[in-house]
């Protein structure tokens, strides 16, 4: 039996947006895999080039479902509504290609998804696929819980032809080069903002404005309207990566620790104190009295009074359709900007909103890698999808949905465009989380966030500083 210990730490989590990515930001605070012999995989088989099969159907004929029998096949997935019903589609779509083959679709929020699977994992009842976060996957590898695809990759079984290297590479685990989790869509950081109040006050918000220009929009709209500014989750790493990426590091974390000095981040925590005494950011006990966790409870997009009620959400532009979608009962038109960084073409990044793994508790690993292949590489599949997960990693299937897609979401095409505006102000993504970060982001961020919000805080922005450092760099030595 393979060994599997994921260490959650997520209990008291106060998520606003999910990284990537599903109830309302993506990538934030996930499971650490607690250090453990790394489990048998798969095969030993060493990574090589990624081979161009001739089309997804003659990939997807290495096996045919049909021959599976009948079977169930579990999928789990953190998300939205909007997420769940497209994602349902598509796997009734492939139910109706092969009758023999129904699905045990499982959702969840973004924090209940990652305690319930580490429950599964525990029991080795992970369901034959799963939805997988970039900053995570490789704690999960560590611990023996995902396939090793590159057997089926090099056979033509999983096509990846038709995606980027570079995309490719992102899903490979820096233990063994072997690919173990597959993009399931294209995205960046995103600042969704409440368009209709902006052009009511005349408002212009720019790509890629700075911190100062940032706090100027939020001040004028707090002292025209009352309304302000929700911050990013409290136990997430997004936003100190992201101003580190600013400040010239490509990373936030590193083996031995994170890569920002106390000069830095004392810029940093000094920025979110001037904000909460000017009144328009959150303080810690505002941010309690308001759901965060649902994009249709969004500050947003959601709340009676302008006391409630944000002006802009951080998160990421695969989540831009949802909350335009939830936008919609108060007849708000929403936009879509970078984060604020003073040099934001540094701070951005293009990345897998998320990924789609198999487990290495599937019975039909044949079977969950034909239906991986299906959600990558079919049209039709991609265009009951809806890129709801990001603009998809296979470039002709994005051209090929593009049309009839935005038929019915006109978000589409904004997303697309702005996934170009990024890709030419941005730089390299940074490599995967290291397994102490989960940590850091629960015993160390989480803590000083709060601190740091506090309508009267007792910590200088140095003291912050020093505290997050000091604490940063002790989970990574004790890890």
């Amino acid at each position: 039996m393979k060994k599997k210990v994921i260490s959650m730490v997520l209990s008291g989590m106060m998520i606003m947006s999910l990284a990537a990515c599903g109830e309302t930001a993506a990538d934030t605070t996930a499971p650490a895999a607690e250090e453990t012999p790394k489990a048998e995989t798969a095969t030993e088989t060493p990574a090589t080039e990624t081979p161009a099969a001739e089309t997804a159907d003659a990939a997807a004929a290495a096996f045919d479902p049909a021959t599976a029998g009948d079977v169930t096949v579990g999928f789990g997935w953190w998300g939205n509504q909007v997420r769940d019903e497209v994602t349902k589609a598509a796997c009734d779509h492939f139910t109706e290609l092969y009758p023999n083959v129904t699905f045990n679709l499982n959702s969840q929020a973004w924090n209940d998804y990652w305690a319930q699977m580490t429950s599964f994992s525990s029991s080795d009842t992970l369901p034959d696929l799963m939805q997988q976060d970039y900053a995570y996957f490789e704690q999960w590898v560590e611990a023996g819980d995902l396939l090793d695809l590159t057997p089926y990759v090099e056979s033509g079984a999983l096509d990846l032809s038709k995606i980027p290297e570079s995309i490719v590479d992102t899903g490979k685990s820096a233990s063994d080069g072997h690919i173990y989790a597959i993009c399931a869509g294209m995205n960046a950081p995103a600042l969704s903002y409440n368009k209709t109040l902006t052009d009511e006050l005349g408002i212009t918000v720019p790509d890629n404005m700075t911190w100062d220009q940032f706090a100027e929009i939020s001040k004028q709209i707090y002292d025209a309207k009352g309304i302000g500014v929700v911050w990013h989750n409290f136990n997430s790493e997004n936003p100190i990566a992201y101003f580190a990426r600013g400040k010239g590091h490509n990373a936030l974390f590193e083996a031995d620790g994170v890569t920002v000095s106390e000069e830095e981040m004392t810029e940093f925590y000094t920025r979110l104190q001037n904000a909460v005494a000017e009144g328009w950011l959150f303080d810690t006990d505002k941010f309690a009295s308001v759901d965060t966790a649902t994009i249709p409870q969004s500050p947003l997009v959601y709340g009676s009074d302008p006391s409630v009620r944000s002006w802009c959400s951080f998160n990421f532009s695969n989540q831009y359709m949802a909350f335009c979608d939830a936008a919609k009962a108060d007849g708000i038109e929403l936009g879509i900007t970078t984060w604020p960084e003073d040099n934001g073409a540094q701070a951005n990044y293009l990345k897998p909103s998320q990924f789609f793994s198999i487990t290495t508790d599937t019975q039909n690993p044949d079977l969950a890698v034909a239906i991986l292949n299906y959600l990558i590489n079919d049209v039709d599949a991609n265009t009951l999808l809806r890129a709801e997960r990001g603009v998809p990693a296979n470039s002709e299937v994005a051209a090929a949905i593009a049309d009839t897609v935005s038929q019915t979401d006109y978000t589409y095409p904004i997303i697309v465009d702005y996934l170009d505006m990024v890709s030419k102000n941005s730089t390299a993504i940074f490599p995967p989380l290291p397994g102490y970060a989960g940590t850091v982001n629960t015993d160390v961020i989480e803590g000083i966030t709060s601190r740091a919000l506090s309508k009267n805080p007792s910590d200088t922005p140095a003291d912050l500083a020093k505290a997050f450092v000091e604490g940063a760099n002790k989970v990574a030595a004790d890890y």
